[in-house]
């Protein structure tokens, strides 16, 4: 495989799990950012993602200089006209783009060329200053604590938590057991089996988990499903026709599965369920 298909398969994948973490923002990071760093957010909203491509990049003057006592840095001279009062912002992206690119520390002066004296900002208020980050490391999250939520997207984070590699199966039964607990219909049961699927590759797990949720009968209960059970009050066998078709009209009416979809989870034909389908258009 050239290194031009792996980059790109590495790029697929990783935007893969951007995806699933995108999606499931809310409800697994904001509650527990909130948790962890004592936050109280109210409400969140999307930034745009993509920086603005119009941001100067050069220079005025960047030197490495070294200094008597032997000390390697660089030296970044702005020269300025005007009285910009966005200086302090065009440097600080200035800042971050150079010490990615050089790891060394930098020593930032601008010199002023204008007729009146400046007022421009020449340092950040303390709660702009960028100080470093704060690490959470998903690895570390309490198995226990993820199974036993009631929230899909927390409970498939338990694949990525921490728990002893022997128990790997354990965990895996007992996490694809709570999502059939929680997930009350079959498109949110397979959305969050493959999200699962998706995010063992992260453990080098996606074959053993693929193995798992095809040993385990993770396909949707229909027995325990009310509509169904409204079709069983009508005092009907288990499979007769009438039972059939007002399950089948309850799935129509509530859900949005597919005709081919309530047709496998009743164990009946698609005809019939198109049929049912029909008739239920035309009343």
């Amino acid at each position: 495989m050239s290194k031009q298909k792996k980059n790109k398969d590495r790029k697929d994948e990783g935007n893969l799990y951007d995806k699933i973490f995108r999606e499931n923002l809310e409800a697994i990071f904001l509650s527990l950012i909130e948790k962890r760093y004592d936050l109280k957010i109210k409400s969140a909203q999307p930034l745009p993602d993509k920086l603005q491509t119009t941001i100067e990049r050069e220079t005025d003057s960047f030197l490495l200089v070294e200094t008597k006592s032997g000390e390697e840095m660089a030296l970044h001279l702005e020269f300025q006209t005007t009285d910009d009062h966005s200086m302090i912002y065009r440097i600080a992206e200035h800042h971050g783009m150079r010490l990615r690119a050089h790891e060394l520390r930098i020593k930032h002066i601008v010199i002023y060329l204008g007729k009146k004296p400046p007022t421009m900002p020449t340092r950040l208020p303390q709660e702009e200053i960028y100080e470093g980050f704060d690490l959470l490391d998903i690895s570390q999250l309490d198995p226990e604590e993820c199974l036993s939520s009631q929230i899909p997207e927390e409970i498939i984070m338990a694949i990525l938590s921490n728990y002893e590699r022997e128990r790997t199966e354990v965990i895996l039964r007992l996490l694809l057991k709570q999502l059939r607990l929680v997930c009350k219909t079959p498109n949110k049961l397979s959305k969050y089996t493959q999200q699962l699927v998706i995010l063992s590759r992260l453990r080098n797990l996606e074959s053993f988990t693929t193995k798992i949720v095809q040993e385990m009968p993770i396909t949707y209960d229909i027995e325990k499903d009310g509509l169904y059970l409204q079709g069983m009050e009508k005092g009907e066998k288990r499979g007769e026709k009438k039972t059939l078709t007002i399950a089948i009209t309850g799935f129509l009416k509530n859900t949005e599965l597919l005709p081919k979809q309530i047709a496998d989870i009743l164990n009946t034909s698609l005809e019939f369920v198109l049929k049912v389908k029909e008739d239920l258009e035309k009343n």
